[in-house]
């Protein structure tokens, strides 16, 4: 739903018939740029939520709880200050523009003050003004002249109103004035659609509205405006005159916030879930970044060392030929008495060293080398695991449908070190642990039961503890993926292809393969299936296995949770 200046109308309606007069009881501010007010009238709390966040900036009452952080923001401090108390006087809304103005007086002492919410967009704003001096109090968004030469906002500042669009505002324009508008855009721009014509010149029209005003006078929006006759003009025309009815008594869009609340609940869930897949991901990927190059390193220094496995035989060479070597050489050229044929070898030396010091160099390059290769198979082994379960939860996250599945990846990779646990200061209240087991995904396959792992611990769980030796493991071939366990029961029938394939298909999906076309699916019994010492969660081995090509799909029913 797009908050445009007509839903602006339907809101601040709203707001008179449910506002006035009515008490600010709390302020709070769950974000940095979203604001709720409790107010409150005879038998009733009332919310409103005003928001000035890009992707969601909006105005309206809310059902929605959201949570009141600890430490308040110094603009929520600033209203509590001014406006707690306060009876809320006039709601008042710029023309058609989404531009919202609420005025509270706390005694007739004070200086009434006006709470200014704009929904702009990126540009949209909370201010509190001053009536007496129209100076802004504060705002919850401070714009210096270094962002906006045209418009500043912030404390101290005189309180302007956004640049006036010279757009006709439909509850006082004449039919004459919008014929000559529509002229000349038929005149100047012709290939103009008619609904990009009404939200250019019209105020407060958004592309929904100008859409439903078209269809409603039987005209499509996509058609150009060069093609609007007489007849049609008369039929738009008689749609917006009723448009601007309702919006004079107040019949348009009843119950705005209902409508709200709901659309912009479910897509602030969906930016949530975006946002801390985002903040996951990029931790992971750093991490994944940060193993990648430390294997190069490794790599490298392999590389080097099976180099240096030759600077023994140098060293000895050199204190073969030592007489013949003095300080000052760079390099010397020796016989080979290691080489079959006796070929001559170019030795480089440390011409400020002497023929025994520059061997003693050589024999220490080598006993580093013989260290380092030592060590080195098991060191490469372990950034391997570790990039393994890193590329196996990022993975996980973007698979993630919930913030539940959010959260315990999130402790997961606390516990393992990857994130730094947040320290909050209600951590002496001791949170409830959760009753019951955990909810794992399930579906039914041909009368048998499949079960995801949807995270690393969830893949330990089924795989470890909750499936049975005889129960079906399987894992997309490597790659990484979700453990799934096909649960064959106490019978020792032999599960029909039909059962696999389908289970095969729920473990291609829930892997990196998900968009192939197919993926080879590892399957065992769960007894092969061993979990080493130290693994980190998730990390498994398995033998005796099997492999099935799958079409990355979900069964069309059974999904249990």
């Amino acid at each position: 739903m797009m908050f445009d200046g007509l839903v602006m109308a339907a809101v601040a309606t709203e707001f008179r018939q449910n506002l006035l007069g009515a008490r600010v009881d709390k302020i709070y501010q769950p974000s940095k740029l979203e604001l709720i007010m409790t107010m409150r009238q005879p038998g009733r709390n009332i919310t409103v939520i005003a928001s000035c966040q890009p992707e969601a900036a909006r105005v309206h009452i809310t059902h929605t709880e959201r949570k009141n952080p600890l430490v308040p923001p110094a603009f929520c401090m600033l209203l509590r200050k001014y406006l707690i108390g306060s009876r809320v006087m006039h709601v008042k809304q710029l023309g058609l523009d989404r531009i919202l103005m609420i005025t509270f007086l706390r005694s007739r002492e004070d200086t009434p003050k006006t709470l200014v919410v704009e929904v702009m967009g990126r540009h949209s704003n909370i201010a509190l003004v001053d009536d007496a001096s129209s100076m802004i109090l504060d705002s919850i968004k401070h714009i210096s002249a270094d962002v906006s030469r045209v418009r500043q906002m912030g404390p101290g500042i005189q309180y302007v109103q956004p640049p006036a669009q010279d757009k006709l505002n439909i509850v006082f324009v004449s039919k004459e004035d919008l014929d000559n508008v529509l002229c000349k855009s038929q005149e100047n721009t012709p290939s103009m659609s008619l609904s990009r014509f009404l939200v250019s010149s019209l105020a407060g029209f958004g592309r929904e509205s100008a859409d439903r005003v078209l269809r409603e006078a039987g005209l499509v929006p996509d058609n150009p405006c060069s093609e609007l006759d007489p007849d049609s003009r008369g039929r738009l025309w008689d749609v917006l005159m009723r448009l601007a009815d309702s919006i004079r008594n107040g019949s348009f869009l009843p119950c705005p916030s209902e409508l709200l609340d709901s659309a912009y609940s479910l897509k602030n869930e969906e930016y949530a879930l975006s946002r801390q897949k985002a903040e996951l991901l990029d931790a992971v990927d750093s991490n994944i970044a940060r193993c990648k190059r430390k294997w190069k390193a490794q790599d490298d220094e392999i590389s080097q060392a099976n180099q240096d496995l030759e600077s023994r035989k140098l060293g000895e060479l050199i204190l073969a030929n030592a007489p013949r070597i003095g300080t000052g050489m760079s390099s010397a050229t020796l016989t080979d008495y290691f080489d079959p044929q006796g070929k001559d070898i170019e030795v480089p030396l440390d011409p400020t060293l002497s023929a025994s010091e520059n061997a003693q160099r050589y024999f220490k390059r080598y006993a580093r080398a013989k260290r380092v290769l030592e060590t080195a198979a098991l060191q490469v082994t372990m950034t391997q695991a570790e990039l393994e379960y890193l590329e196996q939860v990022s993975i996980t996250i973007q698979h993630a449908d919930t913030q539940r599945e959010l959260g315990a990846i999130r402790v997961e990779l606390t516990e393992q070190g990857y994130l730094q646990a947040v320290a909050e200061k209600t951590a002496k209240r001791k949170r409830p642990k959760a009753k019951g087991e955990v909810a794992l995904l399930s579906f039914t396959v041909h009368d048998y039961t499949v079960i995801v792992g949807r995270n690393n611990k969830e893949n330990d769980l089924i795989t470890m503890k909750i499936s049975r030796p005889d129960d079906i493991w399987m894992h997309a071939r490597g790659i990484p993926g979700a453990h799934v366990v096909l649960r064959t029961g106490q019978t020792k029938d032999e599960v029909s292809e039909g059962a696999l394939l389908v289970a095969a298909g729920i473990a291609a999906y829930f892997s990196k393969g998900r968009t192939d076309s197919k993926v080879a699916v590892d399957y065992t019994l769960r007894k092969h299936v061993k979990k080493p010492r130290g693994a980190r969660p998730g990390m498994v081995t398995y033998d005796h296995q099997r492999t099935v090509m799958a079409s990355p799909n979900l069964p069309v029913s059974g999904i249990m949770q």
